[in-house]
């Protein structure tokens, strides 16, 4: 759908057609003029010749263009490398599990062990404990 709006650039009224939106275009136009009055601003009315000043919007404007590409693809470059970061570290995480989780069946296995060395180890000094008192026993029977 084309829409026709008017709109004000450096104080002439011009109709512009458009597949976007009257706001947008609006946008624009603002955008545009508030270009030129910043160059009127700078001593801008000095450049008689009208291709001059035109010129030399398009390149304040081109310039601000530029400016802003730049700053999308150090964001895009500064994205891919947190979603680099992101999977290494989620890779990581999930190596740090696994390793956890072999600690812990480590452990446990360990934890057995040793609870079963300590059940030998008490059948022993009960079994010594009570072969000691035999001993004691007929020491003091005899």
């Amino acid at each position: 759908m084309t829409n026709k709006v008017d709109v004000v650039i450096g104080g002439k009224v011009i109709t512009i057609k458009s597949s976007e939106s009257a706001e947008y275009v609006q946008r624009l136009a603002r955008y545009v003029d508030q270009k030129i009055e910043s160059l009127k601003a700078q001593n801008m009315s000095a450049v008689v010749d009208e291709r001059l000043r035109t010129l030399l919007i398009a390149l304040n404007l081109a310039d601000d263009y530029y400016k802003i590409k730049d700053q999308h693809t150090a964001q895009e470059v500064y994205t891919a490398n947190l979603s680099n970061d992101k999977t290494r570290l989620e890779k990581e995480n999930a190596s740090l599990r696994k390793k956890v989780e072999k600690l812990e069946v480590d452990l446990s296995e360990m934890t057995s062990e040793f609870e079963e060395f300590l059940r030998n180890f008490d059948e022993q000094q009960q079994a010594r404990a009570e072969a000691g008192d035999k001993i004691v026993l007929r020491k003091v029977a005899q």
